[in-house]
């Protein structure tokens, strides 16, 4: 018990050191800031980020202090961040969207912004009911109108991936008690008509592990890289790897090294996005465990990119500086 009393405590002090880093003095003209993980000390799982209009925008799992659900918070910098509100609210207890608000994903489709996110009624056994839906808005603060379920049989953590023709797609997670006798635990993707209208021809994309999820998609050097999570995400086997394809729908090729997995200080990196800054670097945000795992805290790191191998300066846990 002193042995973790104390670590609790030496993590509860790095925390307050890291608040204490030195900060950007020109935040909105500078390319270079020191910034330090985690970035809001809240629990905020399955970040996703964007930036828009000046500002890095960022959407995460769970509720808000306005009630509603899905917080959003805004930033100029990466390093100071501020409350705007809740992107959605709960339906009644027989929606589709009455609980969970799971891993938020935005896109800008001429003019309009697509917040595709996981939910479910009242009423899920094993999570049976949980599925990828819709929301949509004005603008990129919302507040997000409900549009409805996407896809159709139990899913979780939507990815939408528009490629260089314009044609869309979504990947996502297969849930338990899936209607279409589909695994559980195996990422899968669809073509997308519309934003709003998915095809309805699943194919397999990766099942090499019990359990992968979260899937994002990056092009670079006319290839697919897959990124997506595996392990249990309440303890540190959690992680991040990739795997690689020609083409959108696959056959993808799992690569053998990972981008985020814990360390001493961070447990259980995961459930990312990757995002490009207004300077042209690429980021993976993600969230990760303090070490008494007491809540999901968003963090930010750079990756990189060299012919067939992602890595990641992550998970950092001492002040940072994007110079490099």
């Amino acid at each position: 018990m002193k042995i973790a009393a104390s670590i609790i405590f030496a993590y509860s002090l790095f925390l307050y050191s890291c608040n204490l880093a030195p900060e950007k003095k020109d935040s909105s003209h500078s390319d270079s800031l020191t910034y330090c993980n985690p970035i809001i000390s809240k629990y905020l799982a399955d970040p996703y980020m964007k930036y828009e209009n000046g500002y890095y925008y960022m959407f995460a799992t769970g509720g808000s202090e306005d009630g509603r659900f899905i917080p959003i918070h805004r930033s100029i910098d990466m390093a100071n961040w501020e409350f705007v509100r809740g992107a959605v609210e709960k339906g009644a207890e027989t929606d589709w969207n009455f609980k969970h608000f799971w891993a938020p994903e935005v896109y800008k489709i001429r003019n309009k912004f697509y917040l595709y996110y996981t939910a479910s009624p009242r009423e899920s056994p094993m999570n049976s009911g949980n599925h990828v839906g819709l929301a949509i808005a004005d603008s990129i603060q919302g507040p997000y109108r409900n549009f409805g379920v996407i896809v159709q049989h139990s899913s979780i953590d939507g990815h939408i991936f528009i490629d260089t023709d314009s044609t869309m797609y979504i990947f996502y997670t297969i849930e338990h008690g899936n209607k279409d006798g589909l695994a559980a635990g195996q990422i899968y993707a669809d073509k997308l008509l519309s934003p709003t209208q998915i095809e309805g021809n699943p194919v397999q994309i990766i099942s090499h592990h019990p359990w992968q999820e979260g899937p994002f998609i990056l092009l670079s050097d006319n290839k697919y890289f897959l990124t997506y999570s595996c392990g249990n995400w309440q303890d540190s086997t959690y992680h991040v790897r990739y795997a690689i394809a020609s083409h959108p729908m696959g056959p993808y090729t799992e690569k053998s090294d990972t981008i985020l997995r814990s360390n001493s200080v961070v447990k259980g990196p995961g459930h990312h996005s990757l995002f490009i800054d207004r300077a042209g670097k690429d980021w993976i945000v993600y969230h990760g465990w303090d070490t008494g795992h007491t809540a999901r805290y968003p963090r930010i790191d750079r990756i990189f990119v060299d012919n067939d191998k992602i890595s990641s300066d992550g998970p950092t846990y001492t002040p940072q500086n994007t110079s490099k």
